[in-house]
C-alpha cells in the first residue's frame, strides 16, 4: 500500500517508536527544495519496504538494521550514511551517492544501482544478480572479485583500483562477455 507522509511526521511518528513506514512516499514539506531532507537523521531498523526516498538527502544517516527491500533511493544522497545490516535487496540506487557509506553486513541483491557512486564505501561483499552500469566502486574498501560474481551484470564499471570493468559475471571471476 502506497502513501504519502512528510519528513517532519517520518521523523515525530519515529521518535515516539513507530517502525513500519512501508510503502511510504516521502514527500517534501517545503516546496523551494529539490530533495527530502533526512540529513543525520537515525533511522535505526526502520521499516522502509517499498518505500520511495527518491531524491532524500540522507548524509551521515543511520539505517542500521533497516528493511529497505524494493526501496527507492534514486539520486539520493546517502554519503557517509551508516546502513549496516540492512537489507537491500531489489533496491533502486539509480544514480545515488553513496561516498563512503559504511554498508558492512548489509545484503545487496538484485539491486539497480545504474550510475550509483560506491567511492570510499564499505562492503563485505558485492551480493548477487546486482545491475551495475556506469557504477563507481573507485576506493571502495570491497575485493574486485566480491563484484565480479554470482551474475551480477557489469558495465563500464570503474572497480576500487581504478580499472574498468564489462561483463556478466558468475560464479568466480568468469565472464561471458564477447
Amino acid at each position: 500500500m502506497v502513501w504519502e507522509i512528510t519528513t517532519e511526521d517520518l521523523l515525530k511518528k519515529y521518535t515516539s517508536g513507530k517502525r513500519n513506514f512501508a510503502g511510504a512516499v516521502v514527500i517534501r514539506e517545503n516546496v523551494g527544495r529539490n530533495y527530502i531532507d533526512l540529513e543525520g537523521a537515525v533511522l535505526r531498523d526502520i521499516n522502509l519496504r517499498g518505500a520511495d526516498l527518491s531524491f532524500a538527502d540522507l548524509k551521515g544517516a543511520d539505517l542500521s538494521g533497516a528493511d529497505l527491500f524494493g526501496a527507492s533511493f534514486i539520486e539520493a544522497r546517502l554519503d557517509n550514511a551508516i546502513v549496516r545490516d540492512a537489507n537491500l535487496e531489489c533496491v533502486n540506487l539509480f544514480r545515488c551517492y553513496l561516498i563512503g557509506a559504511d554498508l558492512v553486513g548489509s545484503h545487496l541483491y538484485q539491486a539497480n544501482a545504474i550510475g550509483t557512486i560506491f567511492r570510499k564505501a564499505r562492503f563485505l561483499y558485492g551480493g548477487e544478480n546486482n545491475v551495475f552500469i556506469r557504477a563507481d566502486f573507485r576506493g571502495a574498501s570491497i575485493p574486485h572479485d566480491a563484484i565480479c560474481r554470482a551474475m551480477n551484470i557489469i558495465w563500464d564499471t570503474i572497480m576500487p583500483d581504478g580499472t574498468v570493468q564489462s561483463g556478466l559475471y558468475f560464479g568466480e571471476w568468469k565472464s561471458i562477455r564477447k
